[in-house]
């Protein structure tokens, strides 16, 4: 009986979940905070009823990996490389940089400066998973803005969880670098790079030659297999998955001259959409129960303890200042809402904090500090997306997602008007 339950359990929360997606499009919330939400209030309900839940951090760390692999390979398999998108690839990339770069070392001057730590290294080391924004979050969150905006943010996004985990990985090896560790990143990330591309050929060739139905778990097994191998060998895997991913969705710009006679790109685009279609599925069901169960680990109370309500908002304050001033560099004299609010801290900041080794974690910098900063960043962000100026009507939302997809209308005067905005 205990097995229909959990069987039960686990339906109603996917069921839920979509829903919560529905909802979230419709009053511009975060959907993530309406699963935090979930898992906090069968948290309160389980300690009511007495009930004794299990160890659930060794089940957090496995999803929160999964989600990991899926939501970059989700982010770059919504991304179309082109010309015209180099500008806007390059602002997103730098911004990610300076904006983390920045970030993390305010975070760490204050860490040192409130004397939680007398040794800086430590006080980075735990500023910088803070320090990165969550892409999980951020995807599902900009389907209402105009193209322009969405492609900034999930560009910036997706580079923000790539560079933090890089950087996080660079600070680890210091300690055991004795002083190349200019030669040892910069060499691993070559090599990284060089054995993506090979991996990444040599995987839409089989993807093109397997004729049965199964295939995106086998592909989805590979890839893992070969990020935890990257992991254990020191290599920056995660962007094996992010090239995977470009090159199934740009294949045009890859496969060219001699290498369009061994690939096929009428066979590639026929499961194409159909492996598209199976990873937003499934990183859909990962993200749900990864934040569902988080959410059943937070200790509410401990949320309210007067330490990591001052910590917690210094750290959210520093975020956005830090954030506000690189926008403003680099956006002069454009409208910096809502993008200025969308910095959530979320699923790598949680896996990042779990990966601290024990000798450099500070004592009173908790696992409450950490669930506090992910949902007032969140938080913020919701004001962000309710409080932004809204620039089209819901009409306009549906044209603009449709508009590198459909031909003009002449019969319509909503596409004039867009045409024009979008030509300038």
């Amino acid at each position: 009986m205990n097995s229909y339950y959990f069987i039960l359990g686990v339906s109603i929360l996917v069921i839920l979940s979509y829903f919560f997606d529905i909802i979230a499009k419709k009053i511009k919330v975060p959907s993530v905070l309406l699963l935090l939400g979930t898992g906090i209030f069968l948290n309160k309900l389980s300690q009511n009823f007495d009930f004794h839940l299990p160890n659930l951090q060794p089940t957090v760390n496995i999803l929160g990996l999964v989600g990991l692999l899926l939501i970059v390979l989700e982010a770059a398999l919504d991304l179309k490389i082109t010309k015209e998108k180099l500008p806007l690839i390059l602002k997103a990339f730098t911004t990610a940089l300076l904006i983390l770069i920045g970030t993390s070392f305010a975070i760490a001057y204050l860490i040192y400066g409130m004397g939680l730590t007398h040794d800086f290294y430590t006080a980075y080391i735990n500023a910088l998973p803070l320090s990165v924004v969550s892409s999980a979050i951020v995807i599902p969150s900009v389907n209402f803005l105009d193209e322009e905006k969405k492609e900034f943010l999930i560009y910036e996004s997706t580079f923000s969880d790539i560079l933090g985990i890089l950087a996080f990985d660079i600070v680890l090896m210091i300690p055991d670098s004795q002083g190349n560790i200019v030669g040892k990143v910069g060499g691993g990330l070559i090599l990284t790079i060089i054995i993506s591309l090979i991996i990444g050929y040599v995987l839409i060739f089989l993807f093109q030659k397997i004729n049965t139905k199964i295939k995106f778990f086998l592909f989805l097994s590979i890839l893992t297999a070969l990020y935890i191998t990257g992991k254990i060998m020191h290599l920056s895997s995660l962007i094996l998955i992010l090239t995977f991913g470009l090159m199934l969705e740009n294949y045009n710009i890859f496969f060219k001259g001699k290498l369009n006679q061994i690939f096929d790109p009428q066979k590639i685009d026929q499961v194409k959409e159909q492996f598209k279609l199976i990873t937003f599925e499934t990183a859909f069901l990962i993200r749900t129960f990864f934040f569902v169960l988080f959410g059943m680990t937070i200790n509410i109370d401990g949320i309210f303890n007067e330490n990591v309500l001052i910590i917690g908002t210094f750290i959210l304050l520093l975020t956005f200042l830090v954030r506000f001033i690189n926008l403003k560099v680099f956006f002069q004299g454009k409208s910096l809402f809502p993008e200025v609010f969308m910095a959530p801290r979320g699923l790598i900041t949680i896996l990042l904090f779990y990966k601290i080794p024990d000798q450099y974690k500070i004592p009173y910098f908790s696992k409450e500090v950490i669930s506090y900063v992910i949902l007032g960043s969140a938080l913020l962000m919701m004001l962000g997306l309710w409080f932004g100026k809204k620039k089209t009507t819901e009409d306009e939302f549906e044209l603009y997602e449709n508009f590198d997809h459909a031909h003009h209308n002449e019969d319509n005067p909503l596409w004039e008007q867009l045409y024009e905005n979008h030509e300038k």
